[in-house]
């Protein structure tokens, strides 16, 4: 059985994640010039790393600095787990910080289910093909791993908000149809990305990419009510696609537009 999927954006470069679903061992003796962080979801997996061999259970993270060489199998039947791959170039940028985490030290650290959790999160992001929300998950998943496992130490939270809130829900509410992106947030609001999404959670009860989001749907129902068909709808509120409307659409109604234009109309 092989049913592994390698996810990329063209926009997000440095950055892939694998989602794998196997048995067996299809993977020999090879290494990653990338940070590599593993969430095991089902069933133990084995590889040999650092001249000893490893064995990994359901709720074990795995993880690799750049260009440490390592083999991988599959012990169980079936071996489930999400992999992410970030070149070492890309961690100043994506986390907003001149110098790197130190690394990782311990190879297979136990996981509470929090990074798991943001990883899977991360996977229905790729799909989605929402950069906003992409993002800001990506930015979750390496601060939670690199400050409990690679010796980055937290952010402090910045004292005051200094109007950058009120900047950026001025921004979204401007540019809701358009593709955003974290860097762009960051510049209008002058703050890093963490500091500036635990802000504007605070302010207004959502992170920004949900907020944006919401304006979308709000723009929609609007929309709705007239004769224009749902894919043009999709496409002029930004979304990737039909699905992608649907879904989102659904997630804040508990409706498909579908649904919401025919009870609209009835």
């Amino acid at each position: 059985m092989d049913a592994n999927r390698l996810l990329v954006q063209p926009w997000l470069s440095g950055v892939e994640l694998f989602q794998a679903d196997f048995s067996g061992q299809p993977f020999g003796r090879h290494s990653h010039d990338a940070f590599a962080i593993g969430a095991i979801v089902h069933g133990v997996g084995g590889y040999q790393c650092r001249g000893e061999r490893h064995a990994l259970a359901a709720g074990t993270l795995s993880l690799m600095n750049p260009e440490e060489p390592h083999t991988g199998h599959a012990i169980s039947s079936r071996l489930v787990y999400h992999m992410l791959y970030v070149e070492e170039a890309r961690l100043p940028a994506l986390l907003g910080r001149k110098q790197l985490p130190r690394g990782f030290n311990q190879l297979n650290p136990a996981d509470d289910g929090a990074v798991a959790q943001l990883m899977a999160g991360l996977a229905l992001e790729f799909e989605r093909h929402d950069a906003l929300a992409l993002e800001s998950q990506l930015l979750a998943v390496l601060e939670v791993v690199f400050i409990r496992h690679g010796g980055m130490r937290a952010l402090p939270t910045a004292a005051r908000d200094g109007g950058s809130t009120a900047r950026l829900r001025e921004y979204l509410e401007a540019h809701y149809q358009e593709a955003v992106s974290l860097d762009q947030l960051a510049s209008v609001g002058e703050r890093h990305p963490r500091h500036l999404i635990e802000a504007f959670r605070r302010a207004y009860g959502v992170p920004p990419h949900t907020y944006l989001l919401q304006r979308r749907v709000r723009e929609a129902k609007r929309l709705l009510l007239g004769e224009a068909p749902l894919s043009d709808v999709a496409l002029r509120l930004g979304f990737y696609d039909q699905a992608h409307f649907n879904g989102t659409f659904k997630r804040f109604t508990g409706v498909t537009p579908g649904r919401f234009r025919n009870a609209a109309r009835t």
